[in-house]
């Protein structure tokens, strides 16, 4: 069965909206996410679209504020979620993916060590966003993370 991880990259990077977290992040594996306008209004892009690689940029403070709130509502234990290395890159229609290592608590209360995870800078540079593309937890989860990060031009998460 093909990861639905890739697509929704895809299509987000074409403006289109879609997400999906790992079963360990969450209880049901991959559920996907309704957003609000202008995100939910956007066209899908078509299927065999590949991801466009962009040129490293540096995260200011309000992009990673976002991610950092981004990422932590998918979490279990939000306020004890630890954020590792981060990075991103910027297409060429100016869209910025971002990758990085988050950890947090599991049901029990014990930390499951760092996991990558993708997403998507939206809204504006005075208002960003992050959309969660995906928060691996299996070994194909990871390699999938991964090869999305270099396609987009983000060498590390994986």
């Amino acid at each position: 069965m093909r990861s639905p991880i890739r697509p929704i990259l895809c299509a987000i990077a074409f403006a289109c909206v879609g997400a999906c977290v790992s079963d360990q992040v969450q209880h049901a594996a991959h559920n996907p996410v309704s957003l609000v306008p202008p995100y939910s209004e956007l066209p899908a892009a078509p299927a065999g679209t590949t991801i466009e690689t962009g040129t490293k940029v540096v995260l200011d403070a309000r992009q990673q504020e976002a991610v950092v709130a981004g990422v932590s509502k998918w979490m279990k234990a939000p306020a004890s979620t630890r954020f590792g290395i981060m990075s991103g890159a910027r297409n060429s229609r100016g869209t910025v993916t971002v990758c990085g290592e988050v950890d947090g608590r599991n049901g029990n209360g014990a930390y499951v060590g760092m996991r990558p995870y993708v997403g998507v800078l939206m809204g504006t540079p005075a208002s960003p966003d992050f959309v969660v593309v995906g928060i691996a937890a299996s070994e194909r989860e990871r390699a999938e993370v991964a090869s999305i990060c270099r396609e987009s031009g983000v060498a590390q998460a994986g």
